[in-house]
């Protein structure tokens, strides 16, 4: 390249530098001009004649109409005239899982649990998940690890079912503060697991609806009588679900009786929707 040549393209460099310059003071100008006017109000503020440029695409005789015209040109011709931001990096897509989502009416009911609605259910909601082949429903999966971070245990029962998800999530979003992996559990600290088993559900479903008639089912016996709800053979859910409604209205006993219905009620829900027998055994033997 001559020196002319370098000397013209450097000259046509600053014009265009200068006229972009004069461009955007003039538009600053015209704006600042707009929003006086619009603040004190027309009325009080008659327009100024807009510069050659700026005018409203639609003039209006109306001067609140054509400020509004003058504004919406002028702001579509900052924003156009503006250099592109940064690139954003893009987070990496969460890794693949190959299994079926979870039943939206089953993730309608781990919301509840995590809300606190009978939430003695989690664990058993857990496990049948995973025995099931489900995926954990994706808008519930950081409020289940950001609970997980005081509970070690509950942590592992949910990265059982997440797999790699609740790695992805926890370098995707940072601002969470959730272990990129589970930190081990405590020694002498119990999986997350259902309550156990009795030897003989009906009979514990048959003591729990003779508490009702003998009055004894107080308040203050709700926690273990939940924990007996929980336990049984969910076989004995119909049963338990049938008698409770049955059973006679009494000051004492009616809000256990409402709470117990309400967890045997949930409880059959979970197993209707996420039942998978086969490999409820195993599921509960990895979560161990």
């Amino acid at each position: 390249m001559t020196a002319a040549e370098d000397l013209a393209r450097s000259a046509a460099e600053d014009l265009a530098r200068s006229t972009a310059e004069d461009l955007a003071r003039s538009a600053a100008e015209a704006w600042s001009r707009l929003v006086t006017a619009a603040v004190l109000g027309t009325d009080r503020r008659p327009l100024d004649a807009a510069e050659p440029g700026w005018e409203s695409p639609v003039p209006s005789k109306d001067p609140a109409i054509e400020l509004l015209g003058r504004a919406a040109a002028l702001a579509t011709a900052r924003r156009a005239g503006r250099c592109p931001a940064p690139a954003v990096s893009v987070i990496a897509a969460a890794p693949a899982d190959p299994r079926p989502p979870c039943p939206p009416a089953a993730a309608d009911v781990l919301a509840r649990l995590l809300a606190g609605h009978h939430d003695v259910l989690l664990p058993e909601w857990l496990l049948l998940c995973r025995s099931a082949g489900f995926q954990l429903p994706a808008r519930l999966l950081p409020a289940l690890l950001l609970r997980g971070r005081r509970d070690p245990a509950f942590d592992a029962a949910v990265r059982a079912c997440a797999g790699e998800r609740a790695t992805w999530l926890a370098e995707a979003m940072p601002e969470l503060r959730i272990a990129p992996h589970a930190k081990p559990v405590p020694a002498g600290v119990a999986p997350l697991l259902p309550p156990g088993r009795p030897p003989d559900s009906g009979a514990v479903a048959s003591a729990i609806i003779g508490t009702f008639h003998d009055h004894t089912a107080t308040w203050a016996a709700a926690g273990q009588m939940r924990l007996a709800v929980a336990s049984i053979d969910p076989s004995w859910l119909p049963a338990l679900i049938r008698d409770l409604n049955r059973a006679p209205f009494h000051a004492v006993t009616e809000r256990t009786r409402v709470e117990l219905l309400g967890v045997a009620q949930l409880r059959d829900e979970i197993h209707r929707l996420l039942r998978n027998t086969g490999n409820l055994d195993h599921a509960a033997g990895e979560m161990t």
